[in-house]
């Protein structure tokens, strides 16, 4: 969106007072950070801020601000990065240091085609090997993910989400395609943060409770069900290659420091 740029003309004294309140206010939650800031507050920060779009894909990492703005040493950062990396959330260049990673269109059809696969087995495994008290945990992860969802927090409801998932794949019993599709749920958060049209939802928990339904029944059909859903969350998405943009790290990661506080 462009802002107008109608401006109120200033002297050199008010340009000035400006650019001091101007620095004192993005120095405050430094301040605040340095010292307190852990490896895992740190990482919650960048998937936030990665996952909410205030960081778009190839916005530029670069580990002196980061560690300026979270007061966090070097090779503590790097073990952030590295986790974000193994998710694929972050890219990782040798010489050239991190980014956020950029999905491709290819990729997001890719990714959903290859869960649609391995979301089948699991969903059919489950169905042969799952227990009362696999039925109970998803029941109670569901109830969080609804609650999620009514409080209006994405973040929480893209991860519950992808949970949810997971918890069908652990439930059936095949340790491989459990390994595989974390991977490829990771991948999908992105996806979803890039592709996703602002304001719709990215894994709705109505469809989440229509598959534990059947699941509880044993009803083979829910194998469709699965994959309905899935197809549904990708044609939900929004699929052209996203535009880069420049992005002050300080600025976005700052602010979200203040509202933490």
């Amino acid at each position: 969106m462009t802002k107008s740029t109608g401006k109120r003309r200033s002297g050199p004294k008010e340009a000035a007072r400006k650019r001091r309140d101007g620095a004192a206010l993005a120095a405050r939650p430094l301040q605040a950070a340095a010292g307190t800031a852990d490896a895992a507050e740190v990482y919650e920060r960048l998937w936030a801020a990665i996952m909410d779009h205030s960081l778009p894909p190839e916005t530029r990492l670069v580990e002196e601000r980061l560690c300026e703005i979270f007061g966090l040493g070097r090779t503590r950062l790097r073990q952030v990065l590295q986790r974000l990396a193994h998710e694929r959330v972050v890219t990782l260049m040798p010489n050239r240091g991190a980014m956020v990673s950029k999905p491709s269109v290819r990729e997001a059809r890719d990714v959903f085609a290859a869960r649609r696969v391995l979301e089948a087995g699991t969903v059919a495994a489950f169905i042969a090997n799952a227990t009362r008290a696999d039925l109970k945990r998803i029941h109670e992860h569901l109830a969080r993910e609804k609650s999620a969802w009514r409080e209006n927090d994405r973040r929480a409801a893209v991860r519950l989400s992808g949970d949810f998932h997971l918890m069908i794949a652990e439930a059936a019993g095949n340790a491989i395609l459990l390994e595989m599709l974390r991977d490829l749920v990771s991948r999908s958060s992105l996806i979803i943060a890039v592709f996703q049209t602002p304001g719709a939802p990215a894994c709705p928990p109505d469809e989440h409770e229509q598959l534990v339904a059947a699941l509880e029944r044993k009803d083979p059909r829910a194998v469709d069900s699965m994959l309905q859903h899935l197809d549904h969350v990708l044609s939900d998405l929004r699929l052209e290659d996203p535009a880069a943009s420049n992005v002050d790290l300080r600025s976005v990661l700052a602010r979200d420091l203040r509202r933490a506080q």
